[in-house]
């Protein structure tokens, strides 16, 4: 088996898992949560520890006695920076014994296992973890600093009401997890596995989609009887079965640089093909005189599509014009395109079953800084 990284295909063999009665032996675990947290840090990107795991940091100071794994999340547009520094992880010891495509990724290391859940954004307030778990958006945008065993590990800031909501009295220690050990068990796990593993896209992601409906409604339920409200119309966009996913972003791109071919890179991974739109140039001076555009757009989709990650580029003058246009799956924008028109075209993908990601920018290099330094240099 292997994954597509930015370095290349990473090569992994693929095991079908079974638990048994493993239990975690802590210091073994501590010793891979402290070099996981080493190597994650580094990229800066959103993770933490997760569902029954997060309880036992919280509650135990410790891992839960039943629970055989422990649990963190990543983000979705934070997987394509996951995929490359599994390269580091492996050098470090670790093993990728296990991935799906629903978004689970299971890491090995001193015959302990770690679980990462990839969570895909399923509407403004809403994550999804492509299994049975919904998490509001606020519990993991919004987090501090629990120091765990001397390691600092990202925690919801309002981490009681987080759990009060998802797991009710969870300060009453309650197992949720059991393992059969006998033989049938094992092996009818395993069948079942094996049988996912190797269903074509279009039923897994169907198969998917009829199971995680039922998960969403008894969540919507959830919600309601807490009093907090959710989109009538949001959907499971993810699980859809659909050949090929189609990814789309908007800019003006008028000076090209590492940040934008990053940008590009990691939303290319959110999908199947990728597409730009650029801005035109007269409509930007039409509403901004005193915009200064250096390159026409004819020069700057030429040069966009020039950029391997890019499949197809178009102009837009509305971006909230534009997501209703072209046929796409998923909508990405960045930390700082959130004026009036942006959040017309979000909420226009969230009532019509489109994803929407921001993605962050790349430290140390961006449009205005470069414009500021080349007149700066200009001046000299």
């Amino acid at each position: 088996m292997k994954i597509k990284t930015s370095k290349g295909f990473l090569e992994y063999t693929s095991h079908l898992l079974y638990f048994g009665n493993h239990k975690v032996k802590a210091e073994s675990m501590l010793d891979n949560i402290r070099t996981l947290t080493a190597y994650m840090d580094k990229i800066d990107i959103n993770w933490g520890p997760a569902f029954g795991s997060l309880i036992g940091i919280v509650r135990n100071d410790g891992f839960l006695p039943w629970n055989p794994v422990f649990d963190i999340y990543i983000l979705k547009e934070d997987e394509e920076r996951f995929k490359d520094i599994l390269w580091l992880l492996l050098d470090a010891g670790f093993e990728l014994v296990r991935y799906e495509r629903r978004g689970l990724y299971y890491l090995r290391r001193n015959d302990e296992w770690i679980k990462v859940f990839v969570l895909h954004k399923i509407s403004a307030d809403v994550r999804h973890t492509g299994g049975t778990d919904f998490i509001h958006e606020k519990y993991i945008q919004n987090t501090a600093k629990w120091d765990f065993k001397g390691i600092m590990l990202n925690v919801p800031q309002d981490v009681d009401e987080y759990l009060s909501f998802q797991y009710g009295d969870w300060t009453t220690p309650l197992q949720t997890v059991w393992y059969k050990k006998n033989l049938l068990s094992r092996y009818s796990h395993w069948f079942w596995t094996w049988i996912q593993d190797h269903l074509p896209d279009s039923l897994y992601y169907s198969w998917i989609y009829y199971h995680r409906k039922k998960d969403f409604f008894f969540f919507k339920n959830k919600c309601q009887l807490a009093g907090i409200p959710l989109p009538a119309n949001v959907q499971l966009a993810s699980m859809k079965p659909r050949k090929y996913k189609k990814i789309l972003t908007v800019g003006v791109y008028d000076l090209l640089h590492k940040g934008h071919v990053e940008l590009f890179r990691r939303a290319k991974g959110l999908g199947d093909y990728l597409i730009v739109a650029a801005q035109d140039s007269d409509f930007i001076l039409k509403y901004k005189p005193t915009a200064k555009v250096m390159n026409t757009t004819d020069d700057r989709k030429y040069m966009i599509k020039a950029i391997r990650y890019v499949d197809e580029v178009i102009t837009y003058t509305d971006v909230d014009k534009i997501v209703q246009e072209i046929d796409f799956d998923v909508f990405v924008t960045g930390p700082d395109q959130c004026h009036a028109g942006f959040k017309r075209a979000i909420l226009w993908c969230e009532e019509n079953g489109k994803e929407h990601l921001v993605l962050g920018r790349t430290d140390g290099v961006s449009s205005s800084e470069l414009k500021a330094k080349i007149a700066e240099k200009t001046r000299k």
